[in-house]
Protein backbone atom coordinates (compact mmCIF):
# COMPACT_ATOMS: atom_id res chain seq x y z
CA UNK A 1 0.00 0.00 0.00
CA UNK A 2 1.40 3.37 -0.89
CA UNK A 3 0.64 5.44 1.78
CA UNK A 4 1.29 2.69 4.43
CA UNK A 5 3.68 3.39 7.41
CA UNK A 6 6.93 3.13 6.57
CA UNK A 7 8.03 0.90 9.63
CA UNK A 8 6.07 -1.44 12.32
CA UNK A 9 7.49 1.41 14.46
CA UNK A 10 5.46 3.48 13.11
CA UNK A 11 2.78 1.62 13.21
CA UNK A 12 2.76 0.85 17.04
CA UNK A 13 3.89 4.76 17.69
CA UNK A 14 0.43 5.57 16.42
CA UNK A 15 -1.38 2.86 18.66
CA UNK A 16 0.47 3.70 21.92
CA UNK A 17 0.01 7.41 21.26
CA UNK A 18 -4.17 7.27 20.58
CA UNK A 19 -4.23 5.11 23.83
CA UNK A 20 -2.07 7.47 26.37
CA UNK A 21 -3.74 10.11 24.54
CA UNK A 22 -7.32 9.01 25.82
CA UNK A 23 -6.06 8.35 29.55
CA UNK A 24 -4.32 11.95 29.37
CA UNK A 25 -7.40 13.94 28.20
CA UNK A 26 -9.78 11.51 30.26
CA UNK A 27 -8.44 13.29 34.15
CA UNK A 28 -11.04 16.31 34.29
CA UNK A 29 -13.97 14.45 33.05
CA UNK A 30 -12.77 11.43 35.52
CA UNK A 31 -13.12 14.35 38.63
CA UNK A 32 -16.19 15.49 37.35
CA UNK A 33 -18.00 12.06 37.15
CA UNK A 34 -18.71 12.04 34.03
CA UNK A 35 -19.43 8.82 31.86
CA UNK A 36 -15.75 8.09 30.55
CA UNK A 37 -15.15 5.08 33.09
CA UNK A 38 -15.03 2.73 30.14
CA UNK A 39 -13.42 4.40 27.55
CA UNK A 40 -10.65 5.28 29.59
CA UNK A 41 -9.92 1.63 30.92
CA UNK A 42 -9.86 0.49 27.24
CA UNK A 43 -7.69 2.64 26.52
CA UNK A 44 -5.73 1.04 29.23
CA UNK A 45 -5.85 -2.31 28.27
CA UNK A 46 -5.31 -1.32 24.74
CA UNK A 47 -1.62 0.08 25.82
CA UNK A 48 -1.20 -3.23 28.02
CA UNK A 49 -1.80 -5.28 25.41
CA UNK A 50 0.11 -3.97 22.82
CA UNK A 51 3.27 -3.50 25.27
CA UNK A 52 2.76 -7.32 25.83
CA UNK A 53 1.92 -8.73 22.17
CA UNK A 54 4.52 -6.31 20.37
CA UNK A 55 7.04 -6.89 23.25
CA UNK A 56 10.55 -7.48 21.08
CA UNK A 57 9.55 -4.14 19.58
CA UNK A 58 9.52 -1.74 23.09
CA UNK A 59 12.28 -1.26 25.45
CA UNK A 60 11.01 -4.22 28.12
CA UNK A 61 12.04 -1.86 31.12
CA UNK A 62 10.16 0.92 30.56
CA UNK A 63 7.21 -1.21 29.26
CA UNK A 64 7.39 -3.27 32.52
CA UNK A 65 6.81 -0.37 34.21
CA UNK A 66 4.23 1.50 32.10
CA UNK A 67 2.60 -2.12 32.56
CA UNK A 68 2.36 -1.96 36.09
CA UNK A 69 1.31 1.43 36.78
CA UNK A 70 -1.78 1.23 34.06
CA UNK A 71 -2.44 -2.70 35.79
CA UNK A 72 -2.88 -0.23 39.79
CA UNK A 73 -5.16 2.58 37.65
CA UNK A 74 -7.35 0.09 35.37
CA UNK A 75 -7.99 -1.85 38.37
CA UNK A 76 -9.46 1.39 40.03
CA UNK A 77 -11.25 2.31 36.85
CA UNK A 78 -12.70 -1.14 36.74
CA UNK A 79 -14.25 -1.61 39.76
CA UNK A 80 -17.23 1.31 39.31
CA UNK A 81 -17.30 0.27 35.40
CA UNK A 82 -18.04 -3.75 36.91
CA UNK A 83 -20.77 -2.08 39.11
CA UNK A 84 -22.30 -0.14 36.16
CA UNK A 85 -22.69 -2.99 33.95
CA UNK A 86 -23.93 -5.23 36.51
CA UNK A 87 -26.61 -3.27 38.16
CA UNK A 88 -27.86 -2.24 34.13
CA UNK A 89 -27.62 -6.18 33.61
CA UNK A 90 -29.87 -6.79 36.80
CA UNK A 91 -32.53 -3.72 36.29
CA UNK A 92 -33.18 -5.01 32.66
CA UNK A 93 -33.69 -8.71 33.67
CA UNK A 94 -35.60 -7.74 36.67
CA UNK A 95 -37.80 -5.62 34.38
CA UNK A 96 -38.70 -8.47 31.70
CA UNK A 97 -40.10 -10.65 34.68
CA UNK A 98 -43.50 -11.25 34.82
CA UNK A 99 -44.54 -8.94 38.19
CA UNK A 100 -46.28 -11.33 40.03
CA UNK A 101 -43.12 -12.84 40.41
CA UNK A 102 -40.71 -9.77 41.85
CA UNK A 103 -41.61 -10.18 45.09
CA UNK A 104 -40.64 -7.29 47.53
CA UNK A 105 -38.88 -3.58 46.65
CA UNK A 106 -36.34 -6.25 44.56
CA UNK A 107 -34.95 -2.85 41.97
CA UNK A 108 -35.04 -0.25 45.17
CA UNK A 109 -32.84 -3.04 46.86
CA UNK A 110 -30.23 -3.53 44.08
CA UNK A 111 -30.10 0.07 43.44
CA UNK A 112 -29.19 1.10 46.79
CA UNK A 113 -26.19 -1.56 47.29
CA UNK A 114 -24.86 -0.75 43.85
CA UNK A 115 -24.90 2.50 44.59
CA UNK A 116 -23.04 2.67 47.89
CA UNK A 117 -20.84 0.43 46.57
CA UNK A 118 -20.12 2.77 43.78
CA UNK A 119 -19.61 5.72 45.62
CA UNK A 120 -16.63 3.84 47.31
CA UNK A 121 -15.25 2.82 43.81
CA UNK A 122 -15.46 6.47 42.85
CA UNK A 123 -14.02 8.11 45.52
CA UNK A 124 -11.10 5.66 45.86
CA UNK A 125 -10.58 6.79 41.62
CA UNK A 126 -10.38 10.80 42.87
CA UNK A 127 -8.70 9.88 45.92
CA UNK A 128 -5.90 8.37 43.08
CA UNK A 129 -6.09 11.30 41.08
CA UNK A 130 -4.58 13.56 44.08
CA UNK A 131 -2.08 10.54 44.65
CA UNK A 132 1.38 11.37 43.73
CA UNK A 133 1.60 7.89 41.73
CA UNK A 134 -0.96 9.19 39.62
CA UNK A 135 0.97 12.18 38.66
CA UNK A 136 4.16 9.78 37.93
CA UNK A 137 1.97 7.97 35.70
CA UNK A 138 0.75 10.57 33.47
CA UNK A 139 3.64 12.09 33.28
CA UNK A 140 5.46 8.39 31.79
CA UNK A 141 2.17 8.77 29.26
CA UNK A 142 2.96 12.30 28.40
CA UNK A 143 6.79 11.14 27.43
CA UNK A 144 5.46 7.63 25.73
CA UNK A 145 3.01 9.68 23.85
CA UNK A 146 5.68 12.26 22.12
CA UNK A 147 8.82 9.56 22.16
CA UNK A 148 7.74 5.82 22.66
CA UNK A 149 10.87 3.64 23.55
CA UNK A 150 10.88 1.12 20.78
CA UNK A 151 14.23 -1.19 20.05
CA UNK A 152 16.09 -1.46 16.41
CA UNK A 153 13.42 -4.45 15.52
CA UNK A 154 10.82 -1.64 15.10
CA UNK A 155 12.42 -0.48 12.12
CA UNK A 156 10.92 -3.55 10.21
CA UNK A 157 8.67 -2.14 7.29
CA UNK A 158 4.33 -2.16 8.56
CA UNK A 159 3.58 -5.55 6.85
CA UNK A 160 5.77 -6.90 9.75
CA UNK A 161 2.91 -6.42 11.78
CA UNK A 162 1.23 -9.31 10.54
CA UNK A 163 2.95 -11.43 11.93
CA UNK A 164 1.92 -10.29 15.42
CA UNK A 165 -1.26 -10.12 14.43
CA UNK A 166 -0.88 -14.05 13.57
CA UNK A 167 0.74 -15.00 16.61
CA UNK A 168 -2.01 -13.39 18.62
CA UNK A 169 -4.41 -15.36 16.93
CA UNK A 170 -2.53 -18.80 17.51
CA UNK A 171 -2.56 -17.77 21.06
CA UNK A 172 -6.23 -17.31 21.09
CA UNK A 173 -7.43 -20.39 19.27
CA UNK A 174 -5.32 -22.58 21.47
CA UNK A 175 -6.69 -21.10 24.81
CA UNK A 176 -10.55 -21.03 23.28
CA UNK A 177 -9.88 -24.74 22.24
CA UNK A 178 -8.60 -25.54 26.05
CA UNK A 179 -11.81 -23.61 27.38
CA UNK A 180 -14.29 -25.41 25.31
CA UNK A 181 -13.06 -28.42 26.23
CA UNK A 182 -12.99 -27.52 29.73
CA UNK A 183 -16.22 -26.93 29.47
CA UNK A 184 -17.29 -30.11 27.30
CA UNK A 185 -15.65 -32.31 30.20
CA UNK A 186 -16.96 -30.66 33.25
CA UNK A 187 -13.93 -29.18 34.48
CA UNK A 188 -13.62 -26.87 37.52
CA UNK A 189 -11.28 -24.78 36.17
CA UNK A 190 -13.39 -23.86 32.98
CA UNK A 191 -15.01 -20.81 33.84
CA UNK A 192 -11.19 -19.56 34.36
CA UNK A 193 -10.00 -20.72 30.60
CA UNK A 194 -12.45 -19.08 29.18
CA UNK A 195 -11.74 -15.74 31.17
CA UNK A 196 -8.27 -16.38 30.00
CA UNK A 197 -9.55 -16.71 26.24
CA UNK A 198 -11.24 -13.45 26.89
CA UNK A 199 -8.25 -11.23 27.46
CA UNK A 200 -6.59 -13.71 24.93
CA UNK A 201 -9.31 -12.57 22.20
CA UNK A 202 -9.12 -9.24 23.17
CA UNK A 203 -5.39 -9.29 22.54
CA UNK A 204 -5.66 -10.61 19.55
CA UNK A 205 -8.32 -7.86 18.63
CA UNK A 206 -5.71 -5.01 19.42
CA UNK A 207 -3.17 -6.44 17.51
CA UNK A 208 -5.36 -6.21 14.71
CA UNK A 209 -6.37 -2.99 15.26
CA UNK A 210 -3.15 -1.68 15.09
CA UNK A 211 -2.14 -3.54 11.61
CA UNK A 212 -5.47 -2.48 10.07
CA UNK A 213 -3.00 0.15 7.41
CA UNK A 214 -1.45 -3.02 6.57
CA UNK A 215 -4.35 -5.61 7.13
CA UNK A 216 -6.34 -3.54 4.75
CA UNK A 217 -9.75 -4.43 4.70
CA UNK A 218 -9.06 -7.81 6.12
CA UNK A 219 -8.41 -5.83 9.63
CA UNK A 220 -12.31 -5.30 9.56
CA UNK A 221 -13.40 -8.69 9.67
CA UNK A 222 -10.68 -9.90 11.86
CA UNK A 223 -11.81 -6.79 14.40
CA UNK A 224 -15.17 -7.70 13.58
CA UNK A 225 -14.97 -11.37 14.74
CA UNK A 226 -13.32 -10.33 17.61
CA UNK A 227 -15.76 -8.26 19.03
CA UNK A 228 -18.43 -10.87 18.43
CA UNK A 229 -16.13 -12.91 20.47
CA UNK A 230 -15.87 -10.46 22.87
CA UNK A 231 -19.64 -10.13 23.35
CA UNK A 232 -20.37 -13.80 23.92
CA UNK A 233 -17.31 -14.46 26.52
CA UNK A 234 -18.03 -10.66 28.27
CA UNK A 235 -21.47 -11.99 28.79
CA UNK A 236 -20.21 -15.19 30.33
CA UNK A 237 -18.12 -13.54 32.49
CA UNK A 238 -20.76 -10.72 33.78
CA UNK A 239 -22.80 -13.81 34.10
CA UNK A 240 -20.41 -15.30 36.51
CA UNK A 241 -20.49 -11.56 38.85
CA UNK A 242 -24.06 -11.20 38.52
CA UNK A 243 -24.91 -14.64 39.72
CA UNK A 244 -22.32 -14.68 42.75
CA UNK A 245 -23.83 -11.06 43.60
CA UNK A 246 -27.63 -12.64 43.62
CA UNK A 247 -26.36 -15.54 45.36
CA UNK A 248 -24.59 -13.70 48.83
CA UNK A 249 -27.09 -10.73 48.52
CA UNK A 250 -30.46 -12.95 48.07
CA UNK A 251 -29.46 -14.89 51.06
CA UNK A 252 -28.79 -11.30 53.31
CA UNK A 253 -32.21 -9.99 52.01
CA UNK A 254 -33.97 -13.37 52.49
CA UNK A 255 -33.09 -13.51 56.15
CA UNK A 256 -34.16 -9.68 57.09
CA UNK A 257 -37.74 -9.19 58.24
CA UNK A 258 -40.29 -8.28 56.16
CA UNK A 259 -37.91 -9.52 53.16
CA UNK A 260 -37.82 -12.24 50.44
CA UNK A 261 -35.22 -13.42 48.24
CA UNK A 262 -37.52 -15.07 45.86
CA UNK A 263 -36.70 -13.14 43.05
CA UNK A 264 -33.03 -13.35 43.62
CA UNK A 265 -33.35 -17.25 43.03
CA UNK A 266 -34.83 -17.34 40.02
CA UNK A 267 -32.66 -14.34 38.74
CA UNK A 268 -29.56 -16.32 39.81
CA UNK A 269 -31.57 -19.54 38.24
CA UNK A 270 -31.60 -17.51 34.91
CA UNK A 271 -27.74 -17.08 35.00
CA UNK A 272 -26.67 -20.45 35.38
CA UNK A 273 -28.80 -21.16 32.30
CA UNK A 274 -26.86 -18.48 30.51
CA UNK A 275 -23.82 -20.19 31.65
CA UNK A 276 -24.51 -23.40 30.54
CA UNK A 277 -25.16 -22.03 27.13
CA UNK A 278 -22.08 -20.99 26.67
CA UNK A 279 -20.67 -23.79 24.87
CA UNK A 280 -22.95 -23.22 22.07
CA UNK A 281 -22.39 -19.93 21.74
CA UNK A 282 -18.63 -20.47 21.25
CA UNK A 283 -18.78 -23.29 18.58
CA UNK A 284 -18.44 -20.77 15.58
CA UNK A 285 -15.21 -19.53 16.69
CA UNK A 286 -13.41 -22.57 17.26
CA UNK A 287 -10.43 -23.37 15.49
Amino acid sequence: MADSPQSVGDLVRAYLAEQCTVLIEAEQALREREPVIHATRVAARRLRSTLRTYDDLIDVARAGGLSDELVWFAGLLGEVRDLEVLEARLLADLAELPPELVVGAVAAQIQTELSTRRKVAWDAVHAALDDDRYRRLLAELHRWRSDAPLTPEAKAPGVAAKAYVKRAAKALDKRLDRAIEAQLTGDPGADHLLHAARKAGKRARYAAELAAPVLGKKADKIIAGRKDLQDVLGDHQDSIVAAEFLRSEGVRVGNRSGHNGFTYGLLYGHERARRAAVTEQLRPFLS
